[in-house]
């Protein structure tokens, strides 16, 4: 077994105990997970990273999400779906499908990644002029990014910088200084879009 995903495997089944327990104080209102995989230890690793990295994002992000551990859907078969997604957000149903079979170690960033694609869709950051300017030029980092199909290029950074601001900050920080400024206003602020460019356009760094 790879040692990384050893170590993020007992990491996870040592803190999934402690994030039910959180759960049952403080559910997030309408988040569902359901895992469709079994108990494997891919797919126990799945669920404990979504559950946990779940803890750690605005509650608003994820209002009535449902997320699917569920590395057979035929969402991952769909006309035009990469062979290699691990995560697609479905609008129509509010919900968000992940795959234990391919790399569930990252299942987190999955998640983050497709509650970021559901925040850009839902809370009009599509139209967002603030936002727009900066995925024109997002640095060497995010400019990579590859839009999947179906989806446009701006939402495929934002959904990139929302996941790296959520789980390695510095090094969205350090790669896309201006972007992550956006992407913290937006977290400690909501997803009033309005407010969050007006927010950027007037920020002073202190």
């Amino acid at each position: 077994m790879d040692p990384r995903f050893r170590s993020r495997l007992v990491a996870a089944i040592i803190l999934i105990f402690v994030v039910c327990s959180v759960f049952s104080v403080s559910p997030v209102a309408g988040f569902r997970l359901e895992n469709r995989d079994g108990s494997g230890t891919e797919a126990a690793l799945a669920e404990a990273l979504v559950l946990q990295q779940s803890t750690k994002i605005r509650e608003e992000f994820m209002e009535n999400l449902t997320v699917y551990i569920d590395s057979r859907s035929e969402v991952f078969r769909r006309e035009g779906a990469s062979v290699d997604v691990s995560g697609v957000y479905v609008p129509e149903e509010n919900a968000v499908y992940i795959r234990s079979d391919r790399d569930p170690a990252r299942a987190d960033e999955v998640f983050v990644q497709q509650v970021g694609y559901r925040v850009y869709h839902t809370m009009g950051f599509g139209e967002s002029k603030a936002f727009a300017a900066l995925a024109e030029n997002p640095g060497t980092y995010l400019a990579r990014i590859t839009a999947p199909p179906g989806e446009e290029r701006e939402a495929a950074i934002f959904a990139e910088a929302f996941m790296l601001y959520h789980t390695s900050p510095a090094v969205l920080k350090k790669y896309a200084p201006e972007v992550h400024t956006y992407m913290d206003l937006l977290a400690k602020n909501g997803g009033d879009r309005a407010a969050v460019d007006d927010l950027f356009l007037h920020y002073q760094p202190e």
